[in-house]
């Protein structure tokens, strides 16, 4: 019983951490993390010329090659979106060289996906025209300064035999003391209240459902940008907008029914009675 009882403890922790997390990562994020997600909720709406001056601001607080690669691909993309070619390309070549292995962060086109490729392809060729020229140079060895070694006049120290360590018998628990320990460690174990177990079921089916709320806007957006019409582009964007706040409320939900089940775990979980004890033995 008590293995079973531990099983579901464990699987109660990590069912939280996994709803719980997430929310947490999104509340450590740094400035230009949150520079970066406010442009692509942007694209993703649509409003592409306020996106890139969201970038813009992003890279006054981005830090290191990788961030100003990924600053780079963004801008490209919403460049090609807007038809600036010239610009996308170049964004792209510069994002390419401060990270050659990068990827587009998001969905695009198969006429962008192309044309970032195309770049790629050029700096790589580069970087190997480059890599060629200096293999051909001619590299001279520096020899290392050799340091004489004095021999030394002292004697080498006494080596000292281990003693071996005696075991103590009083130190060695009896088989009485060591029944104690079990019990005492068996009545600390806590038992999951059912208010915990529900609590955890609805935070999994609220994020499951959040889930699928969020999918599907994501993909009215996507049939919003390829709409031939400007009705129909704008029924299928606020039909995203819609299940979009739908999915957020629902991952809230979720994270506050985990929350709640670990709470009500820790404060309501009580220790095996010691009447059980006895009568199990």
């Amino acid at each position: 019983m008590s293995k079973a009882r531990l099983l579901g403890r464990g699987l109660t922790l990590a069912v939280c951490l996994w709803l719980v997390l997430p929310l947490h990562t999104a509340w450590a994020q740094g400035p230009f993390e949150r520079h970066v997600a406010e442009a692509v909720r942007l694209y993703e709406d649509l409003e592409y010329e306020q996106a890139l001056a969201v970038l813009e601001s992003a890279g006054t607080v981005a830090r290191g090659p990788d961030e100003e690669a990924t600053l780079g691909l963004y801008k490209g993309i919403i460049s090609a979106d807007l038809g600036r070619w010239d610009a996308a390309r170049a964004r792209f070549r510069a994002a390419l060289q401060l990270k050659p292995d990068a990827r587009l962060p998001l969905k695009v086109s198969p006429k962008v996906s192309r044309e970032f490729e195309s770049q790629r392809a050029k700096v790589q060729a580069e970087l190997t025209r480059k890599r060629k020229v200096a293999q051909s140079r001619p590299v001279i060895p520096v020899p290392e300064p050799v340091t004489p070694v004095e021999p030394s006049l002292e004697p080498p120290p006494p080596t000292e035999t281990p003693v071996a360590e005696v075991a103590r018998p009083d130190l060695v628990p009896s088989s009485s003391e060591a029944a104690a320990e079990a019990e005492v460690a068996a009545s600390r174990k806590r038992r999951v209240p059912v208010v915990s177990l529900v609590l955890l079921g609805a935070g999994v089916a609220a994020g499951g459902v959040g889930t699928v709320f969020g999918l599907s806007s994501r993909s009215q957006l996507e049939d919003a940008r390829l709409a031939p019409q400007e009705r129909q582009l704008e029924d299928l964007h606020g039909k995203a907008q819609s299940s979009a706040t739908t999915a957020n409320i629902l991952f809230g939900t979720a994270g506050l029914a985990a929350a709640g089940a670990v709470v009500t775990w820790l404060l309501m979980g009580d220790s095996e009675a010691p009447v059980a004890q006895e009568g199990a033995r």
